[in-house]
C-alpha cells in the first residue's frame, strides 16, 4: 500500500529525509507494509541547484498543492521557525494528516496546543528529530515513563557550540576562528546568535521537560547563558585543573518544583561527557530505578537528523504510539543547581585582603578543591554543603569586597551518581 508524504522544506534535512526514503523505501515496506512516496516537496527557489537527481517535477512553491492534497497522508515540516510552519502544521493537522517535524522553536511555543490538535483529529505529531539530531531520546522518555518517574534530563543538546568550544580548547583557535569553521563547514548560520546565546538548546530543553516531567514551562521562565559568557581566562583555569567547559542545558523535577538552566558548565576530564566533542550531543536521564542512562550521538547534520525523522515516519507507518499524557500543567521553573560544586573567578576590591573573602567563603559552608590567588585575580573551585549558589552569591555580593567575572556549575564525578559508571548508549544512524 502506498503512503504519500508532502514534504515542507529541502534545505539540509530536508535533502536527507528524501535521500532516506527514497532509498530505503522497499526495506521500510517490508518492515511496515506500506510504501512511502513523497510526492511533493516545498520549496522558495524550485530553480536553486541541487545536488539531487529527478525532483523537479515534485517541487512546489504553493503549500496547498500538499495541504490541500487529499491523497497525501502525512507532511514533514523541516523548514525551522514558526512562521509560516505553525500555520502549515495547523492546516495538516485540521485536514487529518500526520505531522512530523524537526522544529524545535515551534514545539516548545506551541507543542501542546498542537498535540491537542493532533489527538482531537486522530492523528500522530511526531517530533523526535527536534531534539538531538539522532539521539532517540524522545522514544526513550516514553518508553521509561511507563515503568519509572524520570527526575533529571539534561546534557550537551547543542552541536554547534559544541563544536566550536571543541575547536577553541583542544585545537587552540580564537573564538572568531572556530565560528568561522563552523559556518564553513554549515554548522552555524551567517547569523549565529541563535546557537551562540543558547536559543537552540533552551527550545529543546523546553520540549524534554515537557516530555520528562509532564509539565509546561515557558520559553521565558527559564535562565539562558550563551558560550559568549566565556573568558579565555576560565578555559585556561579549568584545563590546568583537569576540566573542560562544555555547553550544557539541564531541568529537575524535585517536590513539584522544576529548576532549570541553559549554561556552560565545568566537566572534569575524565568524565565521559568531556569526550563528547564537535557536533555530537549527549543527553543524560536519570529515574528512580533504572538510575541513570546517557544517549551519546550526532547532534546535527544531513543523514543524522533526517535519520530521526524517518524514525518517527516509521512509528507512524506501524501504527505503534505510546500514550501521551497531554494533562500537563504549566509551572514556574527556578534557577537552581544539579550540583553542589562551583567554579569562581573573581577580583578584590582595593584594600580588600584575600583573607577576608576566604573567610568568608569558610563561613558560608564552602570548602575548596582547587584555588589560586594570582595576581589580583581569585580562581577557585569550591563545594557549597547546600548547594544554594543563589543564596551564597547574594550574600557575597552584599559584603562589597569584590566582583564576581565568572561563575559556573560544576559537573563533579562525585555529584549525585558517578557518570563513570552508568549504561552508555551510542547511537548510531540507521
Amino acid at each position: 500500500m502506498e503512503f504519500k508524504i508532502g514534504l515542507l522544506g529541502f534545505g539540509t534535512v530536508g535533502s536527507g529525509v528524501y535521500k532516506i526514503v527514497t532509498s530505503r523505501k522497499q526495506h521500510i515496506k517490508q518492515k511496515t507494509g506500506f510504501y512511502p512516496e513523497i510526492k511533493k516537496i516545498l520549496v522558495k527557489h524550485p530553480d536553486k541547484p541541487r545536488n539531487v537527481n529527478g525532483i523537479d517535477e515534485i517541487l512546489t512553491t504553493d503549500a496547498n498543492e500538499i495541504l490541500c492534497d487529499s491523497e497525501i497522508s502525512a507532511i514533514i515540516e523541516v523548514m525551522g521557525g514558526i512562521d509560516p510552519a505553525y500555520d502549515y502544521v495547523k492546516k495538516a493537522l485540521i485536514s487529518k494528516k500526520h505531522v512530523i517535524t524537526a522544529n524545535k522553536e515551534l514545539i516548545a511555543k506551541y507543542g501542546d496546543e498542537l498535540r491537542k490538535m493532533a489527538d482531537e483529529n486522530g492523528v500522530f505529531l511526531k517530533f523526535e528529530a527536534s531534539v538531538a539530531g539522532a539521539i532517540p531520546v524522545i522514544h526513550q522518555i516514553e518508553r521509561l515513563k511507563i515503568t519509572d518517574e524520570i527526575n533529571f534530563v539534561g546534557g550537551i543538546i547543542n552541536g554547534t557550540t559544541n563544536y566550536i568550544l571543541t575547536q577553541i580548547i583542544e585545537k587552540g583557535m580564537k573564538y572568531d576562528e572556530a565560528l568561522a569553521a563552523a559556518q564553513k563547514r554549515g554548522y552555524a548560520e551567517s547569523n549565529p546568535d541563535y546557537d551562540i546565546k543558547g536559543f537552540d538548546a533552551l527550545y529543546k530543553l523546553v520540549i524534554l521537560i515537557k516530555k520528562a516531567f509532564d509539565v509546561d514551562a515557558s520559553v521565558n521562565s527559564i535562565m539562558r547563558y550563551g558560550i559568549n559568557e566565556i573568558k579565555y581566562d576560565d578555559i585556561y583555569y579549568a584545563e590546568k585543573w583537569g576540566y573542560k567547559i562544555k555547553p550544557f542545558a539541564w531541568a529537575k523535577y524535585e517536590k513539584g518544583n522544576v529548576y532549570a538552566s541553559v549554561e556552560p558548565i565545568l566537566i572534569e576530564a575524565n568524565n565521559i561527557l568531556a569526550s563528547v566533542g564537535d557536533v555530537n550531543n549527549a543527553v543524560i536521564l536519570r529515574g528512580d530505578s533504572f538510575k541513570e542512562l546517557i544517549f551519546i550521538g550526532k547532534g546535527a547534520g544531513q543523514m543524522p537528523t533526517g535519520d530521526s525523522v524517518v524514525a518517527d515516519l516509521i512509528d507512524i507507518l506501524l501504527n505503534y504510539g505510546i500514550k501521551t499524557n497531554h494533562t500537563s500543567k504549566r509551572i514556574s521553573v527556578f534557577n537552581g543547581s544539579f550540583t553542589d560544586v562551583f567554579y569562581i573567578r573573581l577580583k578584590p576590591f582595593y584594600k580588600i585582603n584575600i583573607k577576608n573573602i576566604l573567610k568568608f567563603f569558610t563561613d558560608n559552608g564552602a570548602s575548596f578543591n582547587e584555588s589560586v590567588f594570582d595576581g589580583n585575580t581569585f580562581v577557585a573551585v569550591f563545594k557549597l554543603f547546600d548547594n544554594d549558589i543563589n543564596r551564597f552569591i547574594e550574600s557575597l555580593e552584599n559584603k562589597k569586597m569584590c566582583i564576581i567575572e565568572s561563575l559556573f556549575k560544576v559537573l563533579y564525578n562525585g555529584n549525585e551518581e558517578d557518570i563513570r559508571h552508568v549504561n552508555t548508549i551510542e547511537s548510531e544512524v540507521i
